[in-house]
């Protein structure tokens, strides 16, 4: 222990001493006889925890050495307000890692990581590829990491991207929430015990466990209930379903688990030997949280930078419900934050887990996460405040910039990149969001017009990319609901929104979403509409270009018109939205397609807007589908023109950032929009990057 101290003058007439000590945690060297010196480190996070307790200094830093610690949920409460947590330097590392070389289980790794989770070991082989290891002491694997790569769970159909499709929902509501009827064969399997069905509806997938099979009619009922009827949204869910923990399904890197004899059969693909890497499932569903007593005694002054928090677990009851909108059932995240204050995590990794990767609930405020990665997360990346809370416990003043969040929705497709719910002074910026499979950026807490309690939230400069891949339905790469005063979405690019069948916009408003401030925008690769607005009021949509939209047609029994670059979909008696020195850039060949559509008696203000159709396609206005002469006849569009926006980029790779000095858009007032560090050109809408972290379907 190293404590260093300073004298510090306040208001030129009383001192006060502020102490700062460094602790030490080195696994494996004292055990229990360290005092967190440098000389006697600590082997364990919580014992320099409870030093730190007991010290009561002004700050504190915990320096721990680069490997894991498999410990149980790390609680920093404000009892230890005031505190680093950090990987050690570089220098102190090497000198401990001499010591470390001769003992077992201590490798040194990049930085410190905090596992919720166990190492895995005594596999036996038992034939090629497929191994087996007995794990007594564990109630449940659901997870399974093989250095630093999810395993994925075995499932049926054996390929990923494909679906079972039950025969029928139920007739009786009492039922319909519980089961289904299934087409003959589809539960032929040596034990279902431990099998999991995963019902997929619309923008929601649910979780079951098995009760009992019917076989006279071929009824499959569930022990715990779905949250919306099973078959409530055909179109959407097209009675689509899958079967998880199949032993008889597995396939290279995947695995399964039989609870009565407490085993696990991995299959790899012969690239590892799970005897000699590192295997780890999860155990806690909380790896490490920071919470304070209530809001008035709060966690402050916390610090967090240089260290990795992995392997959270998820668990769900036998008889609760697992389905819900972004997956908000999911109580439980690797990094908790409530009640807490002035919390800064920079150049952290959050990710191996089973539900979202940060919460940040209640009563918290002054948070800033910088820098940092979130990823491979069993939902989605960073959950802000609480759908219904106490006004005076609303997360306030957050700030997430510089972050990578990506690979989502491993286990619950429903959870986004980043949700926001009650909160207000939020800032998203300079992001970059990317593969999940529902929502990129999703913020809003009350459908309609009802009052909010979100506002001020400014989502900017993100790079939001390979959204909804084709799995759920009804979403966008930013999604918005209710009145939001002072909520600005500016300078972001979203590109490639793809659901399974339908609704899939570039940016969605939807629900009462108003007050909204849409500017300089890039939104190109859309599945449906670059932009749409189910309902709202009073927003204003300015300076941004919409491209390569509508690039999936709609199924033939969807029974709405085709979907258009820029879409409203209710007429109400205010001004829906006003959209003006926008670049529209159409790519739709055929014989007509909608630059705008909306339903008869929609209020809106357009004006020096640029329309472009690439294969000259005649774009069609409006309720009636007017030409753009008759559109401006109606005084919509007073100063717009069809014309080549004249690109300074190569609209062959999707540079649509910059126009020419001489461009017409120039002459409607439209500014270039700054291109974001990280975006990466090309039109490509495959996912070839998918293949890292083995991240499958």
């Amino acid at each position: 222990m190293i404590t260093t101290c300073r004298l510090l003058l306040l208001f030129s007439i009383h001192f006060v001493i502020t102490c700062s000590t460094q602790l030490y945690v080195v696994p494996s060297i004292n055990d229990n006889k360290g005092d967190g010196s440098f000389e006697h480190p600590y082997s364990t996070i919580h014992q320099a925890l409870d030093h730190v307790e007991r010290l009561n200094a002004v700050s504190t830093t915990i320096n721990l050495f680069p490997t894991y610690y498999f410990e149980n949920t790390i609680s920093i409460t404000q009892m230890h307000s005031h505190m680093r947590l950090t990987t050690m330097n570089t220098r102190d590392t090497m000198f401990f890692e001499k010591f470390l070389s001769v003992k077992n289980g201590v490798r040194k790794l990049s930085t410190a990581v905090i596992s919720g989770g166990v190492s895995v070991k005594n596999w036996t082989k038992l034939s090629g590829n497929t191994y087996s290891a007995n794990v007594p002491q564990l109630t449940n694997v659901n997870q399974l990491f093989a250095n630093n790569h999810r395993i994925v769970r075995s499932r049926f159909p054996t390929n990923y991207s494909d679906y079972l499709h039950y025969q029928a929902p139920l007739n009786d509501s009492k039922q319909a929430r519980y089961g289904f009827q299934y087409k003959t064969g589809q539960f032929n399997y040596s034990s279902l015990a431990d099998a999991m069905v995963v019902v997929y509806n619309s923008w929601t997938e649910s979780h079951h466990y098995i009760d009992r099979l019917i076989p006279e009619n071929n009824t499959v009922l569930f022990t715990n209930p779905s949250y919306y009827f099973i078959g409530e949204f055909p179109i959407q869910s097209q009675n689509r379903f899958q079967i998880e923990n199949l032993c008889e399904a597995l396939i290279p890197n995947s695995f399964c688990f039989i609870n009565e004899t407490k085993t696990i059969y991995l299959m790899t693909d012969g690239s590892y030997d799970p005897t000699s890497v590192d295997m780890i499932t999860p155990i806690h569903e909380n790896v490490l949280s920071i919470i304070g007593n209530n809001a008035t005694q709060p966690v402050e002054n916390i610090t967090m930078d240089n260290i990795s928090i992995q392997h959270g677990a998820w668990n769900i009851a036998t008889h609760a419900i697992g389905e819900g909108s972004s997956a908000r059932f999911l109580k439980s995240v690797a990094l908790f934050i409530a009640n807490s204050s002035s919390i800064r995590l920079s150049n952290i990794e959050i990710s191996h887990t089973g539900s979202y990767g940060l919460r940040i609930g209640e009563g918290t405020s002054n948070i800033i996460v910088i820098d940092s990665l979130v990823t491979d997360t069993g939902a989605g990346g960073i959950w802000i405040g609480e759908w219904s809370t106490p006004v005076s416990l609303i997360t306030s003043s957050i700030n997430i910039s510089s972050n990578e969040i990506s690979f989502g929705g491993n286990v619950f497709p429903s959870g986004v990149g980043v949700l926001v719910n009650r909160a207000f002074n939020i800032t998203i910026e300079n992001n970059v969001v990317h593969h999940h499979r529902n929502i990129g950026i999703n913020v809003g807490a009350a459908l309609g017009y009802n009052q909010s309690f979100t506002n001020n939230i400014h989502i900017r400069r993100n790079y939001i990319h390979n959204i909804g891949q084709h799995v759920l339905n009804d979403l966008g790469g930013i999604h918005l609901v209710g009145i939001q005063p002072g909520t600005i979405i500016d300078g972001n690019v979203i590109k490639n929104v793809f659901s399974y069948a339908v609704f899939m916009w570039g940016i969605y408003l939807d629900e009462g979403t108003s007050d909204i401030i849409v500017s300089n925008n890039i939104v190109y690769n859309t599945g449906w509409g670059s932009i749409f607005q189910h309902y709202g009021a009073n927003n204003t949509i300015m300076n941004n270009i919409f491209a390569r939209s509508s690039l999936i047609p709609q199924p033939a029994t969807h029974r709405i018109s085709p979907d258009g670059d820029c879409r409203i979909d209710r007429a109400e008696n205010h001004t829906s939205w006003t959209f003006i020195r926008n670049i529209v850039y159409d790519t739709f060949q055929g014989t007509n397609h909608s630059a705008y559509m909306a339903p008869v008696g929609t209020t809106v203000v357009f004006g020096h807007n640029l329309y472009y159709s690439v294969f000259n396609t005649s774009l069609r206005f409006g309720s009636q589908q007017l030409s753009f002469d008759q559109w401006q006849k109606t005084g919509q569009d007073n100063g717009s023109v069809i014309a080549d926006p004249l690109f300074l980029g190569d609209v062959n790779q999707c540079d649509f950032f910059t126009i020419r000095s001489d461009s017409p858009a120039a002459k409607l007032g439209f500014v270039n929009i700054t291109k974001p560090s990280k975006w990466t050109s090309g039109c490509s809408m495959d996912d070839s990057i998918i293949n890292n972290q083995f991240y499958h379907w």
